[in-house]
C-alpha cells in the first residue's frame, strides 16, 4: 500500500489544488452575499429611520389639531 492509499481524502474530491480553489470560490461567494445582506440591511436602517421621522411629524400634527379643537 502507497502512502497516498493510506491518506484519507479530500471531502471535497480528488485533487487537493481543485478542492482549495472550490472551496475558495464558495467563500467568496458567501462573502459576497454577506456584503449584499449588510447592504440590504443599511437600507433598511434608512427606510425605518424615515419612517420613524414621518410618525413623529404625524404625532406633532395630530396633537396640534386635539389641541385647536379642545
Amino acid at each position: 500500500m502507497s502512502a497516498a492509499e493510506g491518506r484519507p481524502r479530500c471531502r471535497w474530491g480528488g485533487g487537493g489544488g481543485e478542492a482549495v480553489l472550490r472551496a475558495r470560490a464558495e467563500a467568496a461567494g458567501y462573502r459576497r452575499l454577506l456584503r449584499a445582506r449588510a447592504a440590504e440591511v443599511e437600507a433598511l436602517r434608512g427606510a425605518v429611520c424615515a419612517l420613524h421621522r414621518q410618525l413623529e411629524g404625524l404625532r406633532d400634527r395630530r396633537s396640534g389639531e386635539l389641541a385647536k379643537y379642545q
